[in-house]
């Protein structure tokens, strides 16, 4: 089946996602993933374990070339996925003894003195004529369902994020590229910080006017982040690539990175180039800036330790944050973040470190510093940079915002004062 850009649907089944017990995270990765592969991913929806509720939804989007669904191929009763899709393809469930294997080898694995039992066997059958990929990593395979040709192909995956990833990137995607031959979308990003998304709109609004309007420009806000993406033209590259310098210049300081990468992947690629360790001493953020650096592979080559200084005798104790300095001017103040940056740094003995404190909330604000004051600074081997920002009255928002500010700021000084 060939087609430019395979209209295509992502389903998530499970009663716990539609009631908020768990946050569906396979959404978006699919369909990042099946945007980057070239395939025109038009809707999304979440649905409970309820057959009547996936006849339905079936019958809503047949007409479309691809579907993915993840969730209900576990050994559970809820699990009923395989059996409804089976019902509206017309196939017969086969046991499979690769599939078996694969189960058995996995359920032994991770105890070897249980024995695979009938639920197990149930997860080893699939749909005639046997098309499907393995699962090294967990107990339910993936499914393909596509002998039917007046009904899209179907692709069932497991809920299991780190399982449906697993299956996706050996054999999935190569599935897709082979069956449909999609064109992949290419498009440019920019990070950018320290301005509202109305100004930069304001600030951006004669260029954009001068934009082919295929490029799309598109702002995608996030706490302390706002990315603007464009879509790369196959020709008008002398052109586009014009746009881009001036969007640079147009920029400047409030521009932090270029590319397909996250504001931590940034950072810790940027260290690394340069030569350079961080540390961290985190008091409202408590660890997030931390676990956002150590999440990226290769954060062991720059990233020393941090410090979670939540209460003020750790920022003393640890830190060499002076008493006199809490009791003049509070934990919220920039003399405390600059103590803090350069006290971890010494603790630490990195070349840089980001410290954080400021009020959270909801509550423990006041008329001079209410909820959402925070103070961020930055210490290197010479020098100590400090910046007073007043955030939300929301806990989250402020934390995260927080955090990619912190990060933000701190790429930013790296290229522009070259540390």
């Amino acid at each position: 089946m060939k087609t430019n850009k395979p209209k295509t649907a992502i389903v998530t089944i499970g009663t716990e996602i539609v009631i908020g017990q768990i946050t569906d995270t396979n959404s978006q990765w699919l369909g990042q993933k099946l945007f980057a592969l070239g395939f025109d991913v038009q809707k999304m929806v979440s649905i409970p374990d309820l057959p009547e509720i996936i006849f339905k939804t079936l019958d809503e989007i047949k007409d479309f070339d691809l579907l993915i669904f993840t969730g209900g191929l576990g050994p559970t009763d809820d699990d009923i996925t395989k059996q409804c899709l089976c019902t509206f393809y017309n196939s017969k469930l086969e046991l499979n003894q690769i599939v078996l294997d694969d189960i058995r080898e996995i359920v032994q694995r991770r105890n070897s003195t249980v024995e695979i039992n009938q639920r197990n066997r149930l997860q080893a059958m699939i749909p005639s004529p046997g098309k499907f990929f393995r699962n090294k990593v967990g107990t339910a395979p993936g499914l393909i369902f596509d002998h039917r040709t007046d009904l899209p192909v179907l692709i069932a995956l497991p809920g299991v994020p780190f399982e449906m990833k697993w299956i996706w990137e050996n054999g999935v995607q190569d599935f897709l590229i082979e069956t449909f031959d999609p064109k992949p979308q290419e498009y440019i990003q920019f990070f950018v910080s320290g301005i509202p998304e109305s100004s930069l709109a304001e600030l951006l609004e004669p260029w954009e006017k001068s934009l082919n309007p295929q490029w799309q420009l598109a702002y995608l806000p996030s706490p302390g982040i706002i990315k603007l993406r464009l879509f790369k033209p196959s020709d008008d590259l002398s052109l586009f690539n014009q746009r881009i310098d001036e969007l640079q210049h147009i920029l400047g300081k409030f521009l932090v990175g270029q590319g397909d990468l996250s504001i931590e992947e940034i950072l810790v690629k940027k260290l690394t180039e340069n030569h350079l360790t961080l540390s961290t001493a985190e008091s409202c953020t408590g660890g997030k800036i931390a676990h956002q650096i150590t999440s990226i592979p290769g954060a062991s080559n720059v990233f020393k330790g941090g410090i979670v200084a939540y209460d003020n005798m750790v920022k003393i104790e640890l830190l060499g944050v002076s008493p006199h300095t809490l009791h003049q001017f509070g934990a919220v103040s920039q003399e405390v973040a600059e103590q803090m940056a350069v006290g971890v740094l010494r603790r630490m003995q990195s070349d840089l470190a980001i410290a954080t404190t400021g009020i959270a909330g909801p509550s423990g604000g006041t008329p001079e510093k209410p909820v959402g004051t925070v103070w961020i600074a930055v210490a290197t081997r010479q020098t100590v940079f400090s910046q007073k920002y007043i955030f939300t009255t929301l806990r989250d928002v402020n934390i995260t915002r927080t955090s990619n500010t912190a990060l933000s700021w701190l790429l930013n000084l790296i290229q522009s004062l070259k540390i």
